[in-house]
């Protein structure tokens, strides 16, 4: 099988951008060589508009109307699938925040459940979203996009003094001890805290373009195991800014090792996904694979924005929605996926053992915490006397 992927939405190192909040991709899934097999039908279409390509965005709403009826009927002959991802950046900027901040592994005042175990740490993702503040946010991404080391922590350490200041609003005391204990801990020993990188493909993976990357390479392995087929090749619309990182995740995820991890919660994640396929990048005019995942990205958006579409145009997006799997990473979806998480846990009393259970949890989780602390405060400790005796001789 192969797939076609097109995006939008990309505003690089900028993703506070009022005008285009959201970043979309969407990946055309073929059995067949979608662009082998349908290069001359397309450019016979596209010829019609006086065009070289079907390029939603320039072509505009009466073109897509005109021509949606045949790129349904080509869709239909092949049974082609979809998947389609949207990402709210506002949300992966304060996800990006929890997972530097409150990582337990690194900021030792963190206690381990309240990271580890995904539905706290995604309602933390709330409750940070609750009281930052853009110029914070702007701050934190900032200082992950810096190249400068001493200035990335600076503006990070800023970051956490604007967001201390906020604390108050929130309304349980116990998430007000959670955040006030992290970013103290952080505040003393910024060097615990992983943030600064050298690497410019390492930072860009911060950037929406490639924090979906893995969830569209496993939208993409879905589709081959439902079909019992493996992917051939991945065609990627060209971003230069992009390609290289791109490719060089796409061989890790192909060649990761094939076993099934099992997280918190029993959660399992296989990292291994399209082993043995091959990525391309493309210019969207050389793949009609990808001006479908174009034009469908276009109306995707439209639909989003509340804007009319016609007739055709809704016929072609009915069938992407039916044969297609969906992502979305928003806080409206995920605070949905939180909601009926908690609901179904509150609907189930609690049994005693279970309390005792807990509350035994808690204990050993506290002292862990208390004794990582200590230990890391005197590591540190240690280290600046052997600093200051090596510079004494």
């Amino acid at each position: 099988m192969y797939a076609y992927i097109d995006e939008t939405g990309n505003t690089g190192k900028n993703i506070f951008d009022e005008d285009q909040p959201l970043f979309l991709t969407a990946a055309l899934i073929s059995k067949v060589n979608f662009d082998l097999l349908e290069r001359e039908t397309f450019f016979r279409i596209s010829s019609r508009f006086g065009a070289k390509a079907l390029h939603a965005n320039e072509l505009g709403e009466a073109a897509v109307e005109a021509y949606a009826p045949d790129m349904l009927r080509i869709l239909k002959k092949h049974d082609c699938r979809f998947f389609i991802s949207r990402a709210e950046k506002r949300y992966l900027a304060v996800t990006k925040l929890v997972d530097t901040l409150f990582d337990c592994f690194e900021n030792k005042a963190v206690p381990w459940h309240t990271y580890n175990f995904r539905p706290l740490r995604l309602l933390m993702v709330f409750k940070i979203a609750h009281i930052l503040t853009v110029e914070s946010a702007k701050k934190f991404w900032g200082a992950l996009m810096e190249k400068d080391k001493t200035r990335a922590y600076v503006l990070f350490l800023e970051a956490l003094s604007d967001i201390r200041e906020n604390v108050s609003i929130l309304p349980d005391v116990r998430s007000r001890e959670l955040i006030t204990d992290a970013i103290e801990w952080a505040s003393k020993n910024p060097e615990g805290i992983y943030l600064h990188v050298n690497s410019k493909s390492t930072r860009a993976g911060h950037l929406p373009n490639m924090a979906v990357f893995p969830n569209l390479l496993e939208g993409i392995e879905q589709r081959s195991r439902l079909w019992k087929r493996p992917v051939i090749e991945v065609v990627h619309d060209r971003q230069s800014e992009f390609q290289k990182v791109m490719t060089e995740w796409h061989a890790l995820y192909a060649n990761a090792a094939p076993g099934v991890i099992t997280w918190t919660l029993g959660e399992k994640h296989t990292l291994r996904r399209l082993n043995g396929s091959k990525f391309r990048i493309s210019a969207s005019s050389d793949s009609p694979g990808i001006q479908v995942a174009d034009t469908t990205l276009w109306l995707f958006k439209r639909i989003l924005a509340n804007k009319p579409i016609g007739q055709n145009s809704a016929a072609l997006m009915e069938y992407v929605f039916r044969r297609g799997f969906q992502n979305d990473l928003s806080f409206d979806a995920v605070g949905a996926w939180l909601q009926r998480y908690f609901h179904e846990l509150d609907s189930q009393p609690l049994s005693e053992e279970s309390i005792a259970r807990g509350r035994e949890f808690q204990r050993i989780a506290e002292q862990r915490r208390q004794e990582e602390m200590a230990a890391y405060a005197t590591d540190k400790l240690r280290a600046l006397a052997s600093l200051g005796g090596s510079r004494e001789a």
